[in-house]
């Protein structure tokens, strides 16, 4: 498992999308986690074609991005894991699947956090949400 302690985390909500971002560093460098949807992706009607792409997606400080790749999440207090898929591991060049990020970012408010992530990893496709574990 990589732990990294995120001296930045916020929402951003631009609708129709929302983003849950972590990072290293409290200027945004560093390490760093973007999780993002389209709220418009949470009419998913049984049987639909949708495409992988119409979930929600995680990208990292490398640029890199993946579709529905979070496989479990877990928090507790201010620290939250978070087990990726193999194909994150791949697409995302992660050099684990595990990975905890240690909150320690002033006037962030975890309960609202968790619940935008909470939001965020729920939309789109249903085979693509995660396992949420005290959340």
């Amino acid at each position: 498992m990589i732990s990294f302690v995120a001296q930045a985390a916020g929402i951003e909500e631009h609708p129709p999308l929302l983003l849950v971002g972590f990072a290293e560093s409290a200027d945004g460098g560093g390490q760093a986690f973007h999780f993002q949807c389209d709220l418009r992706r949470n009419e998913f009607d049984e049987g639909s074609n949708w495409p992988e792409g119409e979930s929600y997606c995680v990208s990292n400080e490398g640029g890199f991005t993946r579709f529905g790749c979070v496989r479990e999440i877990e928090a507790h207090g201010n620290v939250i894991r978070v087990s990726f898929t193999e194909g994150a591991v791949r697409d995302l060049r992660l050099r684990d699947s595990e990975y905890e990020f240690r909150v320690t970012a002033e006037d962030v408010d975890m309960a609202e956090l968790l619940n935008e992530l909470r939001r965020i990893l729920t939309c789109g496709r249903p085979e693509y949400h995660p396992r949420f574990i005290g959340m």
